[in-house]
């Protein structure tokens, strides 16, 4: 799958751990950031799992890509 920016390719799931502060912020581990080129300025959207155990932060360029294939004659 190479050429497909902003995919995570490592097979590990833990990336590192992260504290949120008072105002609710999380910082993103620096590694993470450079492998799914996520930069300044980037939009994640969040996303609740059902069962209540945790997020998941998806690039809204991926969601971009995603409605212009469903839109497509």
């Amino acid at each position: 799958m190479q050429g497909q920016k902003g995919i995570c390719k490592r097979k590990q799931k833990v990336h590192g751990l992260i504290t949120v502060t008072d105002k609710g912020q999380i910082a993103i581990p620096v590694e993470v950031r450079k492998e799914l080129e996520i930069e300044p300025g980037t939009k994640l959207l969040v996303v609740k799992r059902d069962d209540g155990k945790g997020i998941n932060l998806i690039k809204t360029e991926v969601l971009d890509d995603f409605v212009n294939k469903l839109t497509k004659d």
